[in-house]
């Protein structure tokens, strides 16, 4: 057991003197990452971007006001530089890169809507960048929205002007069935006839004027349980079937209690009537145009920065590539070098090569990932949510496996030059394939089998629930990511083996 430890340690001590021979390596492994994302983070422009616009107004625009007006509250969400009569001129000015946008608005959008088509606004731009395009497609929902949103505020506003006149007949009306009351109460029949035609002419009058009315608001009172926001529709309906009982008056009857009973419930509905006009009078057109609004909330409470999302990806990425980069070298060279011969002449093992190399780069890897992750949680303040003991185990296993895909590089490569080459392609898919770049739902299902086949993938993922959401790594992503190592590792430990022992 003495000689195995003594091999081994004979490894390691070989392995560290090597790095510890080259300081400016070092340096460059754990200052360069840190002031790359320092970089990143002070350079990085967190807002949205604003685009110089202009808009094409046809000559034969029947709503040139309109868009004028409804320009003027665009500004701020895009750099208005002018207006044009033709789509030509807008796409010249687009190829000089004079503007970023051409907003093409429609000549007669009522006659679009009366032939039964949406009147289009059409959004021309030259991006290439597929999330530039994106923003521009969010840009082009947000101004029809903001249109839809507008018109609609001139609708009720109108309505709103309308109630303001039909609550004037209906406090008029109100009148009318008081009086109606009290003389059906004294037994007036003669007067109360007369009350009763003034009561369904006015009534009449207010039905025409309020359903109208009623039918923009109806949606917004629809939302309310309290009886004077109920359905105004069927407050309506009941008013005008009270209405027509009424207008069956006999005047010759002995009593009139069955009339002053519906009167009575006239009066009823009336006051609802005026308190609902009343309300919608009062409320705020943009506010019933969008009656809900929307808001997010992190369940962290922590509002986290571009920065500080990528530093756990960033991480990841630097361990597993210098760990795969420093293992797919170090069997290469032992072979250029001449050191396996006297491997197989030594009393050691492929199993003591590989552990003793291992080893030192866990050493040296734990190492790094310490003094980068120290930088970036203390001077660029990225949250650390989670156990640090959690956060050393998912190093840890990162380190292990990607060691062991390296090795596993180095065991079937002939040159230095090809292992570095076979790193520089995981690095690539690494990138594009592990959720560092790209999210892994936006990825088919079959391009998966890529991605677990990444240390990287399992790192992030593990890194990102530590350090941002406070949360233990996936006991599955972690199983699953030692797992993998050991087939690394014993396709390496087998590779190395028949190298070692060859004649």
């Amino acid at each position: 057991m003495n000689q195995f430890f003594i091999q081994v340690s004979s490894f390691v001590r070989k392995e560290v003197s090597e790095i510890l021979r080259q300081p400016r390596l070092v340096a460059t492994l754990i200052l360069g990452p840190f002031l790359i994302l320092f970089i990143f983070g002070i350079g990085y422009n967190n807002s949205f971007r604003i685009m110089r616009t202009v808009m094409v107004i046809p000559e034969d625009s029947k709503i040139e006001q309109e868009i004028k007006d409804i320009a003027s509250s665009l500004q701020g969400a895009v750099d208005l530089k002018g207006f044009v009569s033709t789509v030509e001129e807008g796409k010249q000015m687009l190829e000089d890169g004079e503007v970023d946008l051409v907003l093409v608005t429609p000549a007669d959008p009522f006659g679009d809507i009366q032939a039964g088509n949406q009147s289009q606004m059409e959004l021309i731009h030259n991006e290439i960048d597929p999330l530039e395009k994106v923003f521009v497609d969010t840009l082009e929902r947000a101004y029809v929205e903001e249109v839809n949103r507008l018109v609609w505020v001139r609708t009720l506003d109108r309505a709103k002007q309308e109630a303001e006149n039909v609550l004037a007949r209906v406090e008029v009306t109100q009148d009318t069935a008081t009086q109606l009351r009290r003389d059906l109460q004294s037994g007036d029949g003669e007067k109360a006839a007369e009350g009763i035609v003034t009561l369904v002419n006015d009534f009449n009058e207010i039905n025409l004027a309020l359903s109208s009315s009623l039918a923009t608001f109806e949606g917004v009172a629809s939302l309310s349980e309290e009886e004077a926001f109920g359905s105004p529709f069927q407050r309506l309906a009941d008013a005008e079937k009270t209405v027509k009982e009424l207008d069956a008056f006999d005047p010759n009857k002995d009593n009139y209690n069955q009339e002053v009973v519906l009167v009575s419930s006239l009066e009823q509905q009336l006051r609802l009537m005026d308190d609902f006009l009343s309300g919608l009078i009062d409320m705020n057109s943009r506010v019933l145009a969008r009656p809900f609004s929307g808001k997010t909330e992190q369940l962290s409470q922590i509002e986290f920065g571009p920065i500080d999302f990528y530093v756990p990806g960033v991480i990841s990425l630097l361990l597993q590539h210098i760990a795969i980069t420093l293992a797919a070298l170090s069997i290469v060279r032992e072979r250029m070098g001449g050191s396996i011969e006297l491997f197989r002449a030594a009393p050691v093992t492929s199993f003591q090569t590989l552990m003793g190399k291992t080893i030192s780069f866990l050493l040296f890897g734990a190492v790094l990932a310490l003094v980068l992750t120290l930088l970036v949680v203390l001077l660029l303040q990225v949250p650390m949510l989670g156990s640090w003991l959690w956060y050393l185990v998912v190093i840890i296993a990162l380190l292990y496996t990607s060691l062991g895909m390296g090795f596993a590089i180095s065991s079937i490569s002939q040159t230095d030059s090809q292992a570095i080459q076979y790193s520089m392609i995981v690095l690539l898919a690494s990138i594009f394939f592990s959720g560092f770049f790209i999210a892994l739902h936006s990825l088919l299902t079959g391009v998966h089998v890529i991605s677990w086949l990444l240390p990287t993938t399992y790192g992030t993922a593990m890194l990102q629930d530590v350090m941002l959401r406070g949360q233990p790594p996936d006991m599955i992503l972690l199983a699953g990511l030692i797992l993998f190592g050991l087939l690394l590792y014993t396709f390496a430990w087998w590779r190395l083996r028949r190298l070692m022992a060859r004649e």
